[in-house]
């Protein structure tokens, strides 16, 4: 469908929410119109008139209840459509919800898939009312325009039969007091099949099918137009070869001075308005029945639920002997994971088929689309005596298959069995399990995904249970025969000194230079890996304390290398005061090393508040507080951005400036354990900035 033409308003106050249903509805082609409150949607509903309404039901003022029946009490508003999005889930705001004048009910967390079906279905319903209303705005004018000929055909009998002979959209006839026919127009050759020899003198009953011959309705007809002076109706009626049309009639009473002199018979066939109207019904009976069945499936996003509750509801609806889920295996095979099945019918569920079941190239079919519908196993020329055999054996009469496809994969088959007797499954029938079909993949999509992210987090729990293993491991197992190292080392230095050579007494310096450089990485590594297993809770930390105390510890390194710190004015923000504690001392003890030669190291550290709103799910807060550490160091090159943030990598030979490696890894993991970002900004010989983003107020309990 053309959705450029179709305006939609979507009220909801979650700026989110907004910014995802506008972005996704853009994508899909519609022309979106935005409102926060259900005050500003009545405004924008009235004057840009959208095709449907996508309203939010919890909402400061008046909520989507309010805003709906008002919606509906306004003449210029009353036709649009309006589908409520809620995480209300109770029946009794569903039945609310309908009895305010809702077409339909999305549950929160919306699915973008869904919210498409749902929209298009009913701007394809709210299309065909429109039709349909323009159809019955014309009948009215051609009714009307009827009239006027009938009208015309009492002044003038022998002018009115001029006028109707060529007619042919419509059979128009007069009937004597009795109801015979006395007059036959083409468009009545046309629509009854009759010629006029064949049916002039005849009673105009014949017309009529059994069941209103016995009930007396051709009589009564002609008796109502005789009181009234006109009547209408709408019903079958038979043709002269025995099928039927619905028909449109209008019988008018013709009167003179002596009285009743007959009846003048108007009948359209209008079975195609019918039919749409049948299938306008039948539509919105199937999205109705589409909606509680795809609520009850996303209900649970266990697998097993999952699929159990699909086949018991289709079972319901279709009044099937045995409805199952049958699932493809990556050998070939393929079973029954699923099902609801009758008393007296033989079970499926958990048998496992060989390949000759569902060969190749049938699967190829399905996973194309195909739908197999099946009348009788018996009399079905399309399928082999083996598969008949094999269907015969779970008392299958007649089968509805459909696929079910998940990323462009056939993963199984939604299959509906009767087994009592041979049964014709109809389209509304078919294109309903089709439908279904499509919600349980995307139901069975979501299932997977909770599965893949439970067992992530099973996985991450594990490894930060390794990583909790290997902290207490380099803290007591790894320390301790370095500590021996290390002390034996002092031992042979003091006593030995003199005793060894100018090679020993270098090997020993190089052993103790090793093992300093080895208590300081292990230390390093203690500190990572503790970052998150022995977090401190969030409390509130004034910023310009926390770097007046790392200041303080520096004060050597500073006054050695002749450096100043510029600090201007910080925020107090929610935070670990011991890893802001680590962080800054990083990243000033860095700049501080990291210097030119012959110049002294100045470090510059500013603060600015920047609004954010897109954090406010996340932290609690709208505010995010960026701080800036400028140094005029040796600086470094932008392509190595990435590379100074991941754990052990140095851009600069151990000879030239000491360190592990570790330093910005720990800085950038406290600052995302704060929810923050960290970055830089470099070119060498230019110095560095380091660009850090935390929230300024979180949940103090994380």
């Amino acid at each position: 469908m053309a959705t450029t033409e179709y305006i939609i308003l979507i009220v909801d106050d979650t700026p989110a929410n907004l910014e995802v249903l506008f972005s996704f509805l853009t994508d899909c082609g519609f022309k979106i119109l935005i409102a926060e409150d259900g005050e500003s949607a009545l405004q924008k509903a009235e004057y840009a008139s959208p095709e449907l309404i996508l309203l939010d039901i919890v909402m400061p003022g008046i909520d989507g209840f309010e805003t709906c029946r008002r919606l509906k009490a306004q003449e210029a508003t009353r036709d649009i459509p309006v589908i409520f999005m809620t995480a209300l889930s109770e029946t009794v705001d569903k039945v609310k919800g309908l009895q305010v004048g809702a077409v339909d009910y999305i549950t929160k967390p919306l699915q973008h898939e869904e919210v498409l079906a749902r929209v298009q279905t009913h701007l394809r319903l709210r299309n065909l009312n429109k039709q349909l209303q323009a159809q019955n705005l014309q009948l009215e004018q051609e009714i009307k325009q009827r009239q006027q000929q009938e009208e015309a055909l009492r002044q003038s009998e022998e002018r009115f039969r001029l006028a109707i002979e060529g007619i042919k959209d419509y059979a128009i006839f007069m009937l004597d007091a009795e109801g015979c026919i006395v007059s036959w127009n083409t468009g009545a050759e046309r629509i009854k099949g009759y010629q006029a020899t064949e049916i002039i003198g005849r009673h105009f009953s014949c017309f009529y099918p059994e069941a209103d011959l016995q009930s007396g309705k051709p009589q009564q007809l002609l008796q109502i137009a005789a009181e009234e002076g006109q009547v209408k109706d709408e019903g079958w009626r038979v043709r002269k070869d025995g099928s039927r049309f619905w028909a449109d009639v209008a019988i008018a009473a013709l009167r003179d001075e002596k009285g009743l002199r007959g009846f003048s018979k108007v009948t359209r066939d209008i079975t195609e308005r019918k039919q749409a109207e049948q299938e306008l019904q039948r539509q919105y009976q199937r999205s109705q029945l589409f909606a509680e069945v795809t609520f009850k499936i996303r209900q649970s996003l266990q697998l097993k639920e999952v699929l159990q509750t699909a086949v018991a509801e289709v079972q319901k609806i279709l009044q099937a002997d045995r409805v199952l889920i049958y699932r493809f295996w990556s050998d070939g095979t393929g079973s029954s994971v699923a099902e609801a099945v009758l008393p007296g019918w033989v079970a499926i569920l958990g048998q496992k088929f060989p390949e000759e079941v569902f060969p190749e190239d049938y699967r190829q079919l399905y996973l194309l689309g195909r739908i197999c519908r099946i009348t009788d196993v018996e009399k079905e020329e399309n399928i082999s005596p083996c598969l008949v055999e094999f269907v015969q054996q779970f008392s299958v009469k007649a089968k509805l298959v459909v696929p079910i496809i998940i990323k462009q994969e056939l993963w199984g088959l939604l299959v509906a069995h009767q087994c009592a007797n041979p049964r014709y499954w109809t389209d509304f029938e078919t294109e309903l399990l089709r439908q279904l079909a499509d919600q349980i993949g995307i139901a069975l999509t979501q299932a997977q995904l909770l599965e893949q992210e439970t067992r992530f987090s099973q996985q991450l729990a594990r490894s930060n249970a390794e990583l909790q293993q290997f902290a207490s491991i380099a803290s007591h197992d790894l320390q301790e025969p370095l500590r021996k190292i290390q002390a034996f080392g002092n031992r042979l230095q003091d006593k030995y000194r003199d005793v060894l050579n100018e090679q020993g007494r270098d090997y020993i310096q190089r052993m103790q230079n090793a093992a300093h450089r080895m208590q300081t990485l292990i230390d390093d590594l203690l500190i990572f890996s503790r970052l998150t297993t022995r977090a401190q809770p969030l409390v509130s930390v004034v910023l310009a304390e926390v770097i007046a105390e790392v200041l303080s510890d520096l004060e050597v390194l500073i006054q050695q290398t002749g450096g100043r710190v510029e600090v201007s004015e910080l925020p107090t923000i929610s935070a670990d005061p011991l890893q802001m504690r680590q962080l800054f001392q990083n990243l000033i003890g860095n700049a501080l090393k990291f210097r030119r030669a012959n110049e002294p190291p100045c470090v510059k550290i500013s603060s600015q508040i920047v609004e954010q709103l897109q954090f406010t799910t996340d932290s609690g807060s709208a505010a995010l507080c960026q701080i800036t550490v400028e140094d005029n160091g040796i600086g470094f090159d932008a392509k190595y951005l990435d590379r100074i943030f991941q754990v052990f990598q140095r851009l600069h030979n151990r000879s030239e400036y000491e360190g592990t490696g570790m330093g910005l890894a720990i800085c950038r993991k406290i600052v995302e354990r704060h929810r923050g970002t960290l970055t830089a900004e470099s070119q060498p010989g230019q110095g560095a900035k380091f660009m850090i983003a935390l929230p300024v107020n979180q949940l103090l309990d994380q």
